[in-house]
């Protein structure tokens, strides 16, 4: 489906959304399972509400509330194909296709309609843009010509549509937005050098990842140069020119999506200043900028590099940060594998992603509070719409795309401890993992083969186990050795049935927050243990039924 392959030498490649699935009574797949049913809630009409208004047709149904019925109204929808096409690549569940087709049809209905290649949802978006266009520029950190955010629901709609071609082989998906491409080469590239940096002082998303992976979709040059025009001096520039923490102090979420896209234009290309924003970004986040849980911000914002034990509040980790660091994690993790990459991978997963969902209610979080005594506080299913809830829909749906790696050398990188089945298909394989891990310490893996197969699976030690861990082929001990990417290599030529079991050494133990040593979190494995708190005889007081607080 991709014309233009990577210019750089990969050190892995991601298995496709098709090729594994989770298996087994893991939160994960429980997690996907009431994902999934409340996205078959929702109506598509509603969703598509405003983007019929738009474009002079009249709607089917009414609008959803919350950010739905606000200036972002139809960051959802785009959010919500990516969602339905992932899910249907993991299970292959028809409705979800049906979905997909049915919004794709009646988005060029409404594209159609307005004849520029445009199709939105955005209050005064015409205005907007055509201000832009001119020239005529008023903007802030979320506002746009009096818009909120524009080039952010842009992309995510775009980014829909992308992905509806890529999972569910919706080729109409991609005209779609190849017309979006070009309207919006027609909004941007009239922009003077001065126009077109003030307009990137408003929050744009990843309008340089999705136009990066156009050109790589269609072989169009014009579109990867289109990307680089959401290229910024306010935070990109200033990391790919080795700055100190340009980070500090600025929007999280507004900042990750550049190093997604600065991460592929150099996949792309080869532009080390490209890699250079990708790497800078991770490291700062993920070593100053991070919590324990692996989420950063406080209140939407970074603070100063390592100065955290202040920063504790109900308004921490917001998880549309999460859901992007990971994006950028899997990106670097294919350029040079290693297991400080997974490392805070599986940190992240647990602790905010599969935590940012009520296992209940398939609800999610906004932020994830960290002060102490502090409570989550969900969104509600017709009525929020906020953009965690939009990333939330995606998070929920790909909980397989990166446990397994194919390594350039033919072994298997295996970088999460979550009961799943891998067919590989170049080696006519297949890997069924089972595990209870975190709560069990071990995970076992069983090869299917139709023939003996020699290649080496490389498994990831955790940064908590101590020691090396024991590994056992069909029940007997062999000796292993953890390489310098920090991954237990175990070779052999496997056999139809063969099995190789991992087992770790789990104890409790601490981490201390960087500026605070007497301030810390308990953990157990990659885990961090929550206190349950339950109400206190005496009126207003609370205490702790299992960390002292």
């Amino acid at each position: 489906m991709f014309k233009v392959q990577p210019t750089i030498k990969a050190g892995a490649y991601a298995f496709s959304l098709k090729d594994v699935k989770l298996t087994g009574q893991s939160p994960f797949k429980h997690a996907m399972k009431i994902n999934g049913d409340y996205i078959l809630s929702l109506k598509a009409d509603r969703l598509l509400n405003r983007f019929y208004k738009n474009s002079g047709l009249k709607p089917k149904d009414s609008a959803y509330g919350g950010w739905e019925s606000e200036g972002l109204s139809g960051h959802t929808l785009g959010h919500y194909l990516s969602a339905c096409s992932m899910i249907y690549a993991s299970e292959k569940d028809a409705r979800f296709k049906q979905k997909v087709d049915y919004i794709v049809d009646e988005l060029i209905k409404c594209q159609d309609a307005r004849k520029t290649g445009y199709v939105g949802a955005i209050p005064k978006e015409d205005s907007i843009f055509y201000g832009v266009q001119r020239g005529e520029i008023k903007s802030g950190g979320f506002d746009l010509n009096g818009g909120w955010a524009p080039w952010y629901t842009v992309h995510k709609v775009m980014a829909g549509l992308v992905d509806a071609y890529l999972y569910c082989n919706n080729t109409k998906a991609l005209g779609a937005v190849i017309k979006m491409a070009d309207w919006t080469a027609t909004i941007v590239n009239p922009l003077t050098e001065e126009q077109r940096l003030k307009m990137l002082r408003c929050e744009f998303g990843g309008m340089n990842d999705i136009l990066a992976n156009i050109y790589a979709i269609t072989g169009n040059k014009k579109y990867l140069d289109l990307s680089y025009k959401f290229y910024d001096d306010f935070v990109m520039k200033p990391l790919a020119e080795g700055q100190p923490d340009p980070l500090a102090g600025k929007h999280s979420n507004t900042n990750i999506p550049k190093a997604i896209g600065a991460a592929r234009q150099y996949t792309l290309t080869s532009n080390k200043s490209d890699a250079t924003i990708a790497e800078r970004t991770w490291d700062i986040l993920v070593n100053h900028h991070s919590y324990v849980t692996g989420g950063n911000g406080n209140y939407e914002y970074l603070g100063q590099p390592g100065k955290l034990s202040d920063a504790l509040s109900d308004n921490t980790a917001e998880s549309c940060c999460i859901y992007n660091m990971l994006k950028l994690t899997g990106q670097l993790f294919a350029w040079k594998p290693s297991a400080t990459l997974m490392n805070y991978f599986e940190r992240a997963l647990y602790n905010d992603i599969l935590a940012s969902q009520n296992p209940n209610t398939a609800m999610m979080l906004y932020f994830e509070p960290l002060r102490m005594g502090a409570k989550k506080h969900f969104s509600d299913s017709l009525h929020s719409f906020t953009c965690c809830v939009g990333s939330g829909m995606e998070n929920h749906t790909k909980y397989t795309e990166s446990i397994y790696f194919e390594g350039a050398d033919g072994s298997l990188y295996v970088n999460l401890f979550i009961p799943s089945q891998l067919n590989w298909r170049s080696k006519g394989v297949s890997i069924t993992q089972n595990t209870a891990y975190p709560e069990a310490n071990t995970t076992s893996f069983t090869v299917t083969t139709q023939k003996p197969s020699t290649f080496s699976f490389k498994i990831r030690h955790p940064w908590w186990n101590k020691g090396i861990p024991v590994v056992t082929i069909n029940g007997k001990t062999v000796n292993t050795t953890v390489n310098d990417e920090g991954y237990i290599v175990v070779p052999n030529k496997w056999r139809n049935n063969d099995k190789v079991q991992v087992s770790f050494e789990m104890n409790l133990y601490a981490e201390a927050m960087p500026d605070n040593a007497n301030r810390v979190a308990l953990m157990y494995g990659p885990l961090v243990l929550a206190g349950i708190w339950v109400k206190n005889t005496r009126p207003g007081v609370w205490h702790t039924g299992t960390i002292d607080g």
